[in-house]
């Protein structure tokens, strides 16, 4: 299971990628994409600026399930509506921050909705709230995509 993760700068994707590996979290500047174990990890500056989204589109393909990330402290959203529907994966979102004060996650919902989620996972990396949740519903997304398109994923196909 690969998931990638795509959403701004300082939104929490590498935060949450160490929570969902049980790393000790760190801040760490995403510079490129990055593949770390099942997750891909996309800079902000990608989503930031729509010159690099075909990066975004390419590393989605290595992906079995395309999450989109919005920190629900923060009032800006740069996913344009309908954004889930360039990806042919299951795409969710995923509210990061939740445990913050200045915590808004029915506003981080709302820009995911118009971004195309119809799936959220409100989560924080630092209390580990909604993590495994998380990391279940992943895995029986994955299976599920699996079975719908097993078809497309021939054992022999190098044979």
């Amino acid at each position: 299971m690969k998931i990638i993760l795509i959403g701004a700068s300082a939104a929490g994707k590498t935060t949450l990628i160490q929570a969902l590996r049980n790393e000790e979290l760190k801040y760490d500047k995403t510079q490129a994409v990055e593949y770390i174990g099942n997750f891909i990890d996309t800079p902000g500056e990608y989503v930031q600026q729509r010159g690099y989204w075909g990066s975004l589109t390419i590393a989605s393909h290595d992906a079995d399930v395309i999450g989109l990330v919005q920190d629900s402290s923060d009032d800006n959203c740069w996913f344009s509506g309908g954004t889930a529907s360039k990806f042919s994966k299951p795409v969710v979102g995923i509210i990061t921050k939740i445990d913050k004060e200045d915590s808004k996650p029915e506003q981080a919902k709302g820009y995911l909705e118009l971004a195309g989620c119809t799936t959220f996972y409100y989560v924080s990396s630092f209390t580990g709230e909604g993590i495994d949740h998380l990391v279940k519903d992943l895995h029986a997304m994955v299976d599920n995509y699996n079975k719908q398109n097993s078809y497309r994923l021939a054992d022999d196909y190098f044979d």
